[in-house]
């Protein structure tokens, strides 16, 4: 077909076709292509040409009407005509599960059967489109692109395109006593997760808990008993349950509960309260500060939270066991039938793609179940409109070092790569891990992930090199630990995030959490939403050298924020705890020099309290100075910012009630701030408002523009709120203090 056609066929297919579940014509304005197929956002300029001479001179695409990023049929079906258009010189080839590796790949009806056939043969400016299907492969990339001329892999038509990192169970399945079902297995290693018809499995355990009840606290753990010591667990509950834990593998939360670690038992007889496990190497840097001698002599052994997985707690529907020995799958169906009217699968793969030193790759519309991707030395990488559901299922935890040697989470390691508008969730450990610099994540969601409570294990982690990387509109929740992680040697930009329900079974996490600041000079950290955090609101921990943040808004949580640092800035951000003592804290760092000490600025905060606190880290103001004063107002320095009293919250704001933060018009908020250049500058004829919000209507919107299931986008702090209470169990607490909050 030549240009001139492809023009006629572009215009027929924008005044005919109407959108998946709206009636208007996909030559609607367009005020956001940013959600949409990448191959439209790049060539929109062609989009305009081809129809420049329709009514109204309008771009051929609708923007609005869909709730999740599922639901583009009819624009992938005009993606696909426009990259004819806009790469006659390239080519485009097909895959299709029913396809043949023989075939040549250019047509659809003589599509190639794998992805990495056409991996193979992709060069820049190339487009593979995949068809519906299940692709059990690990596809290895070892082509560039260009930049401007990326190697495209996308979801044809958006049709369901699943990359399965789980292999099927052949069988044949035999029945045995107690509801057990077993088949053979290939492979000599442990496996490490089992799914029924797409659904990740339980395995076996006591106490018994499904996947999908992990934030149950009461059912996920049981609790060490008093007459536990290290390697010695004492369980009244464990005793009445008749189970043999022999030969399981215990995980437990130790001292402060800021981690979980996993170790083998050693010793059980069926029915007694007393199990023996692995203590070696438990006390001492390598467990990290939880298994501190000291910690754990503080805390003592008995309150601890534990679960062990064992042959002998298979018992309860969806569970399952691996019989190495063996090669058996052990397996209780959720329905308790027979395993054959179910697909049955078991993880065999890590990564749907993975690659090393490619440039200018983008991945749109596909879809990974229990596997992710894994790029190393990566440069222009773009993931857009990808789903990732159980990306990595990890269940050995045994000590930080190891732990952080043999993750296999979702990871990009390089340069200028992007992150769009991609749905990650159910990750046992961390979710998302960016390495590198000028990487951007944009418009994701991340959900239910670290779900044994590691600190280790954020939702979104990002370690930068070089340049900024930038992290922004994302909604991060139920997340075990630390939901935006932050650190390295350059600065970083994290903005209009909106997470909640994060700190779920960690204790000394918060939801933007600083590890070390001494290296991220020019981070700016801002306009986020916080609340329904076991934790603090935003942390500096260490360190903190000319790091900003500002216009965030912090409620119900257990602790507002803490800054610790050399130099820091904190403007115009709202803190509201229940609990005064745990608001603002400034930490001053006890070496820092006079021009440093100069250079803090606290301005246009409100909050319960300004707190000037005394460092952890051997303070020699210790034993000189109380560990905690209120921070003193200093002109130009630490001043403008509005401390509230209990109970008389109304006075300040709208609504404060039902969450309504914004100043009341005329209160002791509106207008009273000071102008901070190029961050706060208030209206025309009138200074800034005190705290994240201003006089007026809500005049910005933290984290995605979208949500998955069909959810409402949260538009307010009320319906925040409400979200938040929505998605996790009724019976889950937050932001209470408990005795190990203290000395954060």
């Amino acid at each position: 077909m030549n240009f001139g056609n492809m023009q006629s066929a572009a215009k027929s297919f924008c005044r005919k076709s109407a959108f998946s579940g709206g009636g208007s014509s996909l030559c609607d304005p367009v005020p956001n292509l940013r959600n949409h197929s990448p191959a439209l956002c790049r060539h929109r300029a062609n989009l305009v040409a081809v129809c420049k001479d329709l009514p109204d001179n309008r771009p051929c695409l609708r923007a609005a009407g869909q709730s999740t990023l599922w639901k583009y049929k009819s624009i992938y079906i005009l993606a696909a005509l426009l990259l004819a258009v806009s790469f006659s010189s390239a080519a485009t080839y097909f895959v299709a599960a029913s396809g043949n590796d023989a075939n040549p790949g250019t047509s659809l009806d003589q599509p190639f059967q794998t992805l990495q056939r056409a991996a193979a043969v992709l060069e820049a400016g190339d487009v593979c489109l995949v068809r519906a299907g299940v692709y059990r492969e690990t596809v290895k990339l070892t082509r560039s692109g260009q930049r401007d001329k990326p190697i495209t892999f996308a979801a044809y038509q958006a049709e369901q395109v699943i990359l399965d990192g789980s292999d099927l169970v052949a069988g044949p399945w035999t029945k045995t006593a107690g509801g057990i079902w077993s088949a053979n297995i290939p492979g000599t290693n442990s496996v490490e997760a089992v799914f029924c018809d797409g659904r990740m499995m339980t395995e076996a355990r006591w106490p018994n808990c499904s996947w999908e009840d992990n934030w149950e606290s009461d059912k996920k753990w049981a609790v060490t008993d008093k007459g536990s010591n290290l390697g010695q667990i004492q369980s009244a509950a464990l005793a009445k349950s008749g189970q043999d834990l022999t030969g399981g593998l215990l995980y437990i939360r130790l001292s402060k509960g800021n981690n979980c670690f996993t170790r083998p038992v050693t010793s059980h007889r069926p029915g007694e309260s007393m199990f023996l496990y692995d203590k070696t190497g438990i006390e001492g840097r390598a467990w990290g500060e939880d298994a501190m001698p000291e910690r754990i002599k503080r805390y003592g052994f008995s309150g601890n939270r534990f679960f062990v997985v064992a042959r002998g707690a298979l018992d309860a529907p969806g569970e399952w066991w691996h019989e190495v020995s063996k090669s058996q799958l052990l397996f209780i169906p959720p329905d308790g039938g027979n395993p054959d009217r179910h697909q049955v699968s078991f993880k065999t793969r890590v990564a749907g793609f993975e690659s090393d030193s490619v440039t200018d790759v983008l991945l749109d519309g596909l879809e990974f179940r229990a596997c992710n991707i894994r790029f190393a030395k990566a440069k222009r990488i773009t993931l857009r409109n990808c789903r990732f559901i159980y990306p990595a299922t990890p269940k050995i935890f045994v000590d930080a070092k190891t732990s952080a040697q043999v993750a296999r989470n979702l990871r990009i390691e390089g340069n200028e790569n992007n992150v769009d508008h991609c749905l990650i969730e159910w990750a046992v450990d961390g979710a998302l891990e960016i390495e590198g610099n000028g990487n951007r994540i944009e418009n994701c969601i991340v959900h239910d992930c670290n779900l044994h409570g590691r600190h280790a294990g954020p939702g979104i982690s990002v370690c930068g090199t070089g340049t900024s990387n930038i992290i922004r509109r994302n909604t991060v929740y139920n997340c075990g630990g630390v939901g935006i992680y932050p650190l390295g040697a350059q600065s970083a930009t994290v903005e209009s995030n909106h997470i909640f329900n994060c700190g779920l079974y960690c204790v000394d996490v918060s939801s933007i959490y600083v590890p070390v600041g001494a290296k991220m000079q020019g981070t700016r950290i801002h306009h986020n939403w916080l609340h329904d955090l076991n934790g603090l609101g935003f942390r500096v921990d260490i360190q903190g050298r000319d790091i900003t943040f500002d216009h965030n808004l912090v409620w119900n949580a257990t602790i507002g924020c803490k800054l610790q640092g050399y130099q820091l800035a904190g403007y115009n951000n709202t803190v509201l705890v229940n609990d005064p003592k745990l608001a603002f804290i400034v930490v001053f760092e006890p070496e820092a020099t006079v021009a440093e000490r100069a250079g803090w600025r606290i301005q246009n905060n409100v909050a319960h309290a300004f707190l000037d606190r005394l460092s952890l880290r051997d303070d020699p103001r210790q034993g000189i100075r109380p560990f905690i004063l209120p921070l003193k107002t200093e002109p130009r320095v630490i001043d403008h910012n509005v401390t509230l009293s209990q109970n008389d919250e109304s006075r300040f704001f709208v609504d404060f009630a039902h969450n309504d933060f914004r100043p009341r018009p005329g209160g002791p908020l509106d207008a009273a701030g000071v102008a901070i250049p190029g961050i706060a500058t208030g209206k025309p004829g009138r200074p800034p408002s005190i705290g994240a919000l201003e006089t007026g209507g809500i005049t910005w919107i933290a984290g995605a523009d979208w949500m998955d299931d069909d959810l409402a986008v949260p538009a307010t702090a009320q319906a925040a709120t409400e979200l938040a209470r929505s998605l996790r169990p009724a019976s889950y607490k937050i932001g209470l203090r408990e005795a190990r909050y203290e000395k954060q």
